[in-house]
C-alpha cells in the first residue's frame, strides 16, 4: 500500500470509514503487542516454575532460583508488566 487512496478502497471495502479502518487496525495492533508480551511473561516464569512475580521475588530470595539471571529476569518481568497496563489502559473498554 503506497497511497492515501490505497488505503480509502481497503477502507471502503472492509469498514464503514478510513477512520474506523485506522482504528480498527491500532487497536488490533496493540492486542498483538499485549499478546506477545504475555507469551514473553509466561516463558520466563515458566523456566522458574513460578506463576506471578512475587513467586518468583520469594524463590530467588529463599534460594530456590539463581540470583543470576533471575534477578534480571526479574526485572524484565516487572516492565513487561508495566507495559502490558499501559496496552489494556489504551485498548478498548
Amino acid at each position: 500500500m503506497s497511497t492515501l487512496t490505497d488505503l480509502e478502497k481497503i477502507s471502503q471495502k472492509y469498514s464503514d470509514s478510513g477512520e474506523e479502518f485506522i482504528r480498527s487496525g491500532v487497536i488490533l495492533n496493540l492486542k498483538e503487542k499485549q499478546r506477545l508480551l504475555q507469551i514473553e511473561r509466561f516463558e520466563i516464569l515458566s523456566r522458574y516454575q513460578a506463576t506471578t512475580v512475587d513467586e518468583l521475588n520469594q524463590k530467588i530470595v529463599k534460594g530456590q532460583a539463581p540470583e543470576h539471571p533471575g534477578w534480571e529476569n526479574l526485572i524484565e518481568l516487572k516492565n513487561i508488566e508495566a507495559e502490558i497496563k499501559v496496552l489494556l489502559g489504551v485498548g478498548p473498554r
